[in-house]
């Protein structure tokens, strides 16, 4: 017997209350710890998993969850992913002895063994990453306005201005090429989007303590990993016309997915705006990648000219960076060949309004104008929520 063991059954003790804070910070200062103690407290926490009380489970889960949100993630998650230990596939929802089950409770297991799952897959946690880029792109921000603020009071040395984050280029998802795995990537955190969004605890009891606390952690997760997806996302589309047939059509699916998942987010955390004064998390206007550009993107997959056009895209973009470098220009996008224009009207700006209940609008607009449109596409996103809502 370990000397976790005491604190975990601590911690998942059959009483409807979370887990106290004294036995999760014990727990979570294990999981920075080298010589071996995450082992003990996975081990430990196993068999919190087959109890049949529903309690002891659910809370299994939530120690599980907090240790992976504010410990060490890639200690937890690396052994983790080296080990079946927890055996969460398991978690069943069936008879238990106490407690009314709660109806999303196999749902958030899954939630769970699909990060551990893509962890194993990624080397990385895409929460973690996105997490920290966006502290960069706070810090960077900061520093700018410190910047700012020098330069108009009086002047002071250089070396007293904070140094830029060298992590800015955090934003994984956002910087990645095809090359290095973006298709496979962004797949990837829409499969854990997808897993969460199972996790409907906002159909549970909301008076039950141990189902806002989840609910709460979920949403956290939610925010953060559907960033990451939409930077993914927009990083497709930005690629989209320079990619070989196979993976243009893989980025098609993987943004047609994107558009169903999107309505699906905005619903979930529609919820949670809902309740935001229960879960205690604010929840912001989100932007996201346009969902009707879906017709366009497969009007040009099926150009029987379509490797001709890619290679003279290419091109064209080769063509339009070195001239850009040579006049000290921002590069635009490089046009399409004019073997893939036509004499259709320009389509309309992709909006919320716009989008179709499987986000594939009509191509009703021609590829090259599309593409001039990607060029800006971070800054022309549309917002989750309307102004009514």
């Amino acid at each position: 017997m370990s000397s976790y063991d005491k604190v975990v059954k601590l911690a998942c003790k059959p009483k409807a209350a979370p887990p106290k804070a004294k036995y999760l910070d014990t727990i979570i200062a294990a999981t920075w710890s080298e010589d071996g103690a995450v082992h003990d407290v996975c081990k430990a926490l196993s068999p919190r998993f087959r109890e049949p009380n529903v309690i002891v489970v659910f809370k299994a889960l939530i120690v599980l969850h907090t240790m992976i949100r504010n410990g060490s993630t890639d200690n937890i998650l690396a052994y983790l992913s080296s080990s079946d230990v927890l055996k969460l596939r398991n978690v069943s929802s069936g008879n238990w002895e106490g407690y009314s089950t709660p109806q999303n409770l196999q749902n958030y297991a899954t939630y769970l063994d699909a990060r551990i799952r893509a962890y194993r897959d990624l080397k990385h946690d895409a929460i973690r990453v996105q997490a920290e880029s966006n502290r960069d792109m706070r810090n960077s921000q900061s520093i700018e306005q410190d910047t700012i603020k020098v330069k108009k009071g009086p002047v002071k040395p250089a070396a007293t201005l904070p140094a830029r984050s060298k992590t800015i280029m955090g934003r994984k998802l956002r910087v990645m090429t095809v090359e290095k795995g973006l298709l496979r990537e962004t797949k990837a955190v829409h499969r854990m989007i997808d897993a969460l969004l199972e996790c409907r605890f906002y159909l549970d009891d909301l008076e039950d303590e141990l189902v806002i606390t989840s609910l709460r952690m979920l949403v956290k997760d939610l925010l953060i990993l559907f960033q990451a997806g939409n930077e993914g996302v927009i990083n497709v589309l930005e690629h989209y016309f320079e990619m070989s047939h196979i993976d243009a059509k893989e980025a098609l699916a993987i943004y047609r997915h994107f558009c169903n998942q999107t309505e699906r987010v905005v619903e979930y955390l529609g919820v949670a705006k809902k309740l935001q004064n229960l879960l205690n998390v604010p929840i912001p206007n989100l932007k996201h990648a346009p969902v009707s550009l879906a017709g366009a993107l497969q009007e040009y997959l099926d150009d029987p000219n379509f490797e001709q056009n890619r290679l003279e895209y290419r091109a064209n973009g080769r063509a339009a960076d070195k001239a850009a470098k040579t006049n000290g220009a921002e590069t635009k996008p490089p046009p399409l060949p004019s073997s893939s224009t036509s004499s259709k009207p320009e389509p309309p700006r992709p909006s919320m309004e716009s989008t179709t209940s499987n986000g594939n609008a009509q191509p009703n607009g021609q590829p090259t104008i599309v593409a001039d449109f990607f060029s800006s596409i971070e800054e022309q996103q549309p917002n989750m929520f309307n102004p009514q809502t």
